[in-house]
């Protein structure tokens, strides 16, 4: 290869790699984050353990917001038996047919739940907060232990539209990124 066409290469694969890190790290910092709290617990029988599915990373008062989601959390079937999911207020009220909600046991150790809101993009902009809990999952111990509780499946949370909330990977462009960075060294010893 001629040296004014590697040089430009090389100019062209680092300036790409820099944009790829910046990338990276920018959607990271605005990620859209689902948190349980706890996250693990120790469990006795007969006690109650309530756990709190929580959002934030949204803009407050403005879009995105939640529109729906649908989300499956494991536990140990070994020392928890699941009795119940409450949503949270920011979707609309069942009751007066602003949400749609749905829960399940079906698979143990697994608990599926979801919610849709019938409320407009400019109510639920509105009334979002930058963070809110989504539902509270409560359980009663079967058996005294430890259980972890974790986000599993595929995670899936809406907007008022209908379009996934999702934060691409920042592990992916930085792998890229790296990759590229180093065909750059290599180029450069050459």
């Amino acid at each position: 290869m001629k040296k004014w066409m590697r040089e430009a290469l090389q100019k062209w694969l680092a300036r790409f790699a820099v944009a790829a890190v910046g990338i990276a790290f920018a959607g990271h910092a605005s990620a859209i984050v689902l948190v349980l709290t706890p996250s693990v617990t120790d469990v006795s029988v007969g006690g109650a353990v309530n756990v709190d599915v929580t959002i934030s990373g949204l803009n407050s008062g403005a879009p995105p917001s939640v529109g729906a989601f649908d989300l499956d959390v494991s536990y140990d079937p070994a020392v928890l038996n699941p009795t119940g999911v409450t949503f949270g207020p920011f979707l609309g009220n069942p009751a007066l047919f602003e949400a749609l909600t749905d829960f399940n046991f079906l698979t143990p150790g697994i608990v599926d739940f979801a919610e849709v809101s019938l409320l407009s993009a400019a109510q639920l902009d509105a009334m979002h907060p930058s963070s809110f809990r989504l539902a509270t999952l409560s359980f009663l111990g079967i058996a005294n232990g430890t259980s972890a509780f974790a986000l599993v499946n595929d995670v899936r949370v809406d907007d008022a539209f209908g379009v996934k909330l999702a934060v691409p990977e920042p592990a992916t462009a930085l792998l890229m990124a790296l990759g590229l960075l180093g065909l750059v060294a290599r180029l450069r010893s050459r």
